[in-house]
């Protein structure tokens, strides 16, 4: 995983050259302090002032802003570039993840971290990275311009300098735990407002709409008071470091007036430092703060930075498997777990421990057990979207991981209990699968699906308009209708983790008769609570947290006491 630092490399060469062009301002600001205060000096002594000089101040007074304004363009570039090229990474990573990406956060907040975290990156690339060596390199050169003057004035300069820092950094560490809260709250806020509009159109069946809008309302307020509170932080922080510069800039000035009326306490009548080099220091004085105090400013955006980058990097940290270049088999091969072992999340030790099994050749498998045993991450360590932290799968001869994994998902047919569903007709949902598939076709798999009854009872038939997540339509429905899909693929590897859940108990009996017939000569691993109709399965596994605790047939499975009282209880 990369640091936050590590991000800004690819763009460098930018990043180096807008410092450059910053430090490049800061030697013709010199100069162009230089040459005021010898202006005012020539015209308080009434002397010739040479025709040039106005020019040369002119000609400085126009380019520093044109390097000031092509440093920050710069800056904007290499940001820009930067925060294109994360968005790629991790919507990359994100695919590449698929059901592993729920494990972070919902697909809401997920969008909201690509959106705005992503952009929150940007003061910290465009701004502050320049700052952290122009805070160095200016007031090194102005502190050598003044010492040139005044060694005293100086040493005021380089005394005070490191206050700003100090206070930056106290009062930062309040302003960043805030950034990080606001982080937190606005990733749940756009989550909640993605579920919200996912759910329209039961909420306006429903009548919600109230209810829905207060708690959005309750939500934006709450959001509104943490960003206050945010930038109430970095105003204060902001109020403090300017109050110091004013202070620090004013006892120089208060060191040069002294001087230059001979009322310095160590030298009564004279004058240390003349006209021309105190005006000069004191031109420079408030540029000698500029950079701190805007480094002061910009390490908000660094804090808010950092919290951003949090945010992304469970992203990053998802252990995606990223596959090879071996063509996957289109024709039904052996599987092999040998010694699976997945690892899950804090709260949950393991997902799957030391699997070892074996599907043959066009085998039809059931995996049961209760909630929470490992049936779906057995299915999904099919998918190849994890890398196991022990053991291998061998599809064929070949190890999974070595596989172009998106040849071989596109061999899988893959039904989970929540099928996805687009906006859209149904037909243009169901020609996902095959987009050159025929109205015969369709047809037909509807036909074999047990979907005909419904859908050509629908006043649109298949032009019927589904919302997001197939709102409009019920959940045994919509299992019919993911099995219509899948049968379009003609796959020779079935995947199925309990797709007739949502039926009744005489539509589940159904629907198993016809995957029976469905499936014949392909392997097919079903994952489900129980086996009532399935007496056609070749074996079954029984899991327990993870491992497999028995294979049998179909009746040797039912009499094992753990599927009974498993049973029993459900049946309870």
């Amino acid at each position: 995983m990369q640091s936050l630092r590590q991000l800004v490399q690819s763009e460098k060469s930018r990043l180096h050259l807008a410092i450059a062009l910053g430090a490049t301002a800061t030697f013709l600001m010199i100069w162009q302090c230089w040459l005021l205060a010898t202006l005012c000096d020539l015209a308080l002594h009434q002397q010739q002032i040479p025709t040039d000089l106005p020019l040369h101040i002119l000609v400085l007074w126009l380019l520093r802003p044109l390097l000031l304004a092509a440093k920050d363009l710069l800056g904007l570039r290499a940001s820009q570039a930067i925060r294109t090229s994360i968005r790629k990474q991790l919507v990359g990573i994100i695919s590449s993840a698929g059901p592993l990406r729920q494990s972070i956060a919902s697909d809401g907040d997920l969008s909201t971290r690509l959106l705005e975290q992503v952009d929150a990156l940007d003061p910290y690339i465009s701004r502050y990275v320049p700052q952290l060596y122009l805070v160095v390199l200016c007031p090194l050169a102005i502190s050598v311009a003044v010492a040139s003057q005044s060694l005293l004035a100086a040493m005021l300069l380089l005394a005070t300098a490191p206050l700003i820092p100090v206070f930056m950094i106290l009062l930062g560490k309040k302003a960043a735990e805030a950034s990080q809260q606001q982080v937190q709250a606005l990733g749940l806020l756009g989550g909640r407002f993605l579920e919200f509009l996912r759910g329209a159109a039961t909420i306006r069946q429903l009548q919600a709409e109230p209810q829905v809008l207060n708690r959005l309302n309750n939500a934006s307020e709450d959001y509104r008071k943490r960003t206050m509170s945010v930038l109430s932080k970095a105003f204060l922080s902001g109020a403090v470091l300017e109050l110091f510069a004013s202070l620090a800039i004013a006892l120089v000035a208060l060191y040069l007036g002294l001087g230059l009326l001979g009322e310095l306490p160590w030298a009564k009548a004279e004058i240390p430092v003349s006209y021309q080099p105190a005006l000069f220091i004191l031109l420079m004085a408030p540029e000698f703060y500029a950079p701190l105090r805007q480094l002061g400013s910009d390490y908000h955006a660094k804090a808010q930075a950092e919290a951003a980058f949090a945010s992304l990097a469970p992203i990053w940290a998802l252990p995606v498997c990223a596959g090879g270049n071996v063509k996957a088999a289109i024709q039904p091969v052996t599987i092999s777990f040998q010694q699976i072992t997945l690892q899950g999340s804090e709260h949950r030790t393991a997902l799957l421990t030391e699997i070892q099994a074996e599907v043959l050749p066009a085998q039809r498998i059931g995996i049961i057990g209760a909630s929470g045993a490992g049936k779906t991450s057995l299915l999904e360590s099919l998918l190849g979207f994890q890398q196991p932290n022990q053991g291998q799968i061998r599809i064929g001869e070949h190890l999974l991981t070595t596989l172009d994994l998106t040849q071989w998902r596109q061999q899988l047919v893959y039904l989970s209990q929540h099928s996805q569903w687009l906006s859209g007709s149904l037909r243009s949902n169901l020609l996902l699968a095959k987009p050159e598939a025929t109205e015969q076709e369709l047809h037909l798999v509807l036909q074999q699906a047990l979907c005909t009854d419904f859908v050509f009872s629908l006043p649109m038939g298949l032009d019927t308009e589904l919302a997001e997540a197939g709102i409009g339509l019920s959940g045994g429905q919509l299992q019919r209708l993911a099995l219509a899909r899948a049968l379009l693929k003609q796959s020779w590897c079935w995947l199925l983790d309990e797709p007739a859940s949502m039926l009744p108990p005489e539509q589940q009996q159904l629907y198993f008769q016809q995957l029976r017939l469905l499936t014949q000569g392909n392997t097919l691993l079903l994952a489900t609570h129980h086996l009532a109709g399935l007496d056609w399965l070749d074996q079954v596994w029984l899991l327990q947290q993870g491992r497999i605790v028995a294979k049998g047939t179909v009746a040797e499975i039912q009499a094992h006491p753990l599927y009974q009282a498993s049973y029993q209880v459900e049946g309870q």
